[in-house]
């Protein structure tokens, strides 16, 4: 299995889709990464450019009854339009969406766009579909493809916003960033900050960022019972998984499959995106910090174990906790 996956080499594009307008217009080239997982479709990672949006294009306003969309805009800038809202998105910050938010977005510059989703019902012909896409890329423009046995989406078009008002990105609940998290912990050697909470994504994952400091290191327990998967967009992170050992630099991923024991250690400052979000790290971070006031409890090493397990935080060591 390959641990570390390097987004800017094209040996690791699963089927590459170009989005066309009725006039051939490309809007989005599209390359999936990582097909879904498991009943609620987790892990699913694309990595998109969306080309500048034409003067007097719509947004695409649409929703979605299932399915949760996470976008990283790592370059770029676009407008996002969410219900009643317009605000202006910059590189860095993250895209958040919920089911049943309307939404549509509008592109200024060519922007890199990296998309990680769960429930959304997006590959259900599996392998068959991979195929189809190699070999057949243009196979949705062909008149003798029979669309009707295509897997019904989770796509719906609304009609455009009648009335927007003008929010700041810090107003719209829909845009992430890491200067404004939901909730934020301080490690020995690390800042991890949520960005999204389970209560968000019905109850499968959180988004956390971690802010190493040169040198931090968390080391696995034996067989965890979590899959991992990492993005890095600064620094670099060393990686061990089982015997092999690697170097994660932006613009990364790092999936880990379960029982696979595992450790990283920055090399330098990083930022690190865990972006499977299994463990549950806000309840165990936020009860670690009542149980490191009470010296009595705090000075019992059994007493983070237990609560480290029962939270499925799989690492038996944060920095030097």
């Amino acid at each position: 299995m390959k641990y570390l996956i390097d987004l800017n080499d094209e040996a690791n594009f699963l089927s590459p889709v170009s989005v066309k307008m009725p006039d051939g217009y490309v809007v989005e080239d599209q390359h999936t990464v990582l097909m879904p997982e498991g009943p609620r479709k987790n892990l699913t990672m694309t990595d998109s450019i969306m080309h500048k949006t034409r003067p007097g294009a719509d947004a695409h306003y649409h929703e979605h009854e299932l399915g949760y969309e996470i976008f990283f805009v790592d370059s770029g800038g676009m407008d996002v339009y969410i219900n009643d809202q317009k605000a202006y998105i910059k590189p860095g910050s993250i895209l958040f969406l919920q089911p049943y938010q309307a939404h549509g977005m509008f592109f200024y510059d060519d922007t890199k766009y990296r998309g990680f989703f769960h429930d959304m019902p997006y590959g259900d012909e599996g392998e068959a579909g991979n195929l189809l896409r190699q070999h057949y890329p243009d196979f949705m423009e062909r008149p003798d493809f029979p669309k009707e046995i295509l897997p019904k989406g989770d796509h719906f078009l609304r009609e455009p916003p009648y009335r927007v008002k003008e929010t700041p990105p810090e107003e719209c609940t829909a845009i992430r960033h890491r200067e404004r998290p939901m909730a934020s912990f301080e490690l020995p050697g690390a800042t991890f900050k949520m960005l999204t909470g389970r209560w968000e994504n019905s109850g499968l994952c959180e988004l956390w960022c971690f802010e190493l400091k040169k040198g931090f290191k968390a080391t696995s327990y034996p067989f965890p019972a979590n899959t991992d998967l990492y993005y890095v967009t600064e620094g670099e992170v060393k990686f061990k998984v089982y015997d092999e050992e690697f170097i994660a630099k932006p613009e990364h991923l790092v999936k880990i499959p379960m029982y696979a024991p595992r450790s990283f250690e920055a090399l330098s400052d990083a930022v690190v995106y865990d972006v499977s979000g299994a463990p549950r790290w806000y309840a165990y971070l936020q009860d670690r910090e009542g149980i490191l006031a009470d010296p009595e409890r705090a000075d019992k090493q059994e007493t983070l174990e237990t609560l480290r397990k029962r939270y499925g935080v799989h690492y038996n060591q944060l920095g030097a906790e």
